[in-house]
């Protein structure tokens, strides 16, 4: 008896030592390592690689954007710190950092422990009908060393290719298809669609929550064609605008 009490106090001590160990891995408020992903906080939807198609780009911008999100792993901050990104892999010798993209210095706010930041994408015709890649990845200070394995890279591809999205006419039974509220396909319809709406519009989910940053929810579909519908009336109502009605291959565009 004497001898299973202390193999019972061995157990005990191991166990309560396990879990203080757990909670410093979990607690520790000198923990500053960053995981990084595309998509929002939510765990749906989390992605290490997204696309960039030039051909989609807001028309006369100079700079567009890629969001990526950075989640702490540890407590929320005590005052503001910054961090950087890198180029860790890739065709960084073609996609040039400062030529064709922007990393800024990120500033992560005191009492957070998470926030969506942009890469920014300069305006190019250098990628014309080609692919290339990017990978990035935290650029280690004082302050932040890299997180989980799974979250330490982010890898954008990009390209320039006027292509039609995949489920503009036909989508599975929990989505519809993009025709329905935008109706036919055009390049030049398209790329005042983004113009109008601010963003890549890919596929509208009719059943669940839209995966960001390219899927909209039905009742997002439905204000955007409005806005889309009141856009063109308003561009073709405008005399300075000397090509009106506005129109693409298939004639006058309408939504």
């Amino acid at each position: 008896m004497k001898r299973q009490m202390i193999y019972l106090g061995v157990i005990i001590a191991l166990v309560l030592c396990a879990c203080e160990e757990d909670d410093k891995l979990m607690f520790d408020e000198e923990s500053r390592a960053l995981n990084l992903w595309f998509g929002t906080e939510s765990l749906e939807g989390r992605v290490d690689s997204t696309e960039y198609n030039y051909a989609f780009r807001p028309l006369n911008t100079e700079l567009d954007s890629v969001m990526f999100y950075v989640k702490l792993a540890g407590v929320p901050l005590k005052e503001d710190y910054t961090f950087e990104l890198e180029a860790t892999g890739g065709d960084a010798s073609t996609v040039i950092v400062g030529e064709h993209y922007v990393l800024p210095s990120y500033v992560l706010k005191a009492g957070t422990t998470g926030g969506s930041f942009p890469i920014y994408l300069k305006n190019t015709s250098d990628f014309k009908n080609k692919i290339f890649s990017l990978s990035f990845g935290l650029k280690e200070n004082e302050r932040f060393e890299t997180g989980a394995k799974e979250y330490t890279s982010l890898k954008l591809n990009i390209k320039d290719k006027e292509e039609k999205p995949q489920y503009w006419d036909d989508d599975p039974e929990t989505y519809q298809p993009l025709k329905k509220f935008f109706g036919t396909y055009s390049h030049k319809k398209y790329q005042f669609m983004i113009k109008v709406t601010g963003k890549v519009i890919l596929r509208v989910i009719y059943q669940g929550t839209p995966t960001p940053p390219y899927e909209i929810s039905y009742f997002e579909a439905q204000y955007l064609q409005a806005k889309c519908r009141l856009a063109v009336e308003e561009y073709n109502n405008n005399p300075e605008n000397p090509d009106r009605p506005l129109s693409d291959e298939y004639g006058p565009i309408t939504f």
